[in-house]
């Protein structure tokens, strides 16, 4: 009987500490700060080497007024007499799709606009469906 208790004990130490050992093994993940950091990195230095510019419809903009077209500066709506600013670096002329601002496309409406206009067409024929109350035009006393 001795023995018998002896081997379970055995047993039982043996389960609990593969157990402990083999749970820690699923903790080996990295944090994702890292990631982050080196993708935060990478856009500021596009920002920064943007000079201001932005990539909209296949051309650099300049919210002061200026595109940059063909390696030159051109003026479109600034006043005369300013200085021109500083062309998109290189960097950023490489990476213009990075810089250039997500639109939603119109050919794959989302599910949300869809149920707003399914909602809308239910609000539409439940007033038209409620009663209306007669006008109160006046009393004849």
């Amino acid at each position: 009987m001795a023995g018998f208790a002896s081997a379970l004990r055995k047993a039982g130490c043996l389960t609990i500490a593969a157990t402990v050992l083999l749970g820690g093994a699923n903790l080996g993940a990295e944090p994702p700060s890292k990631n982050t950091s080196n993708s935060t990195a990478a856009r500021d230095r596009l920002i920064k080497s943007a000079n201001g510019w932005i990539y909209v419809n296949g051309q650099w903009v300049h919210p002061d007024g200026y595109k940059f077209v063909n390696n030159k500066i051109v003026r479109t709506t600034a006043k005369t007499g300013r200085a021109y600013p500083e062309p998109p670096g290189k960097l950023a002329q490489e990476n213009p799709a990075k810089l250039a601002p997500r639109t939603r496309s119109a050919a794959a409406p989302s599910a949300e606009d869809a149920r707003t206009a399914a909602e809308k067409a239910a609000e539409v024929r439940r007033k038209n469906l409620t009663p209306r109350p007669a006008p109160q035009t006046g009393s004849h006393l």
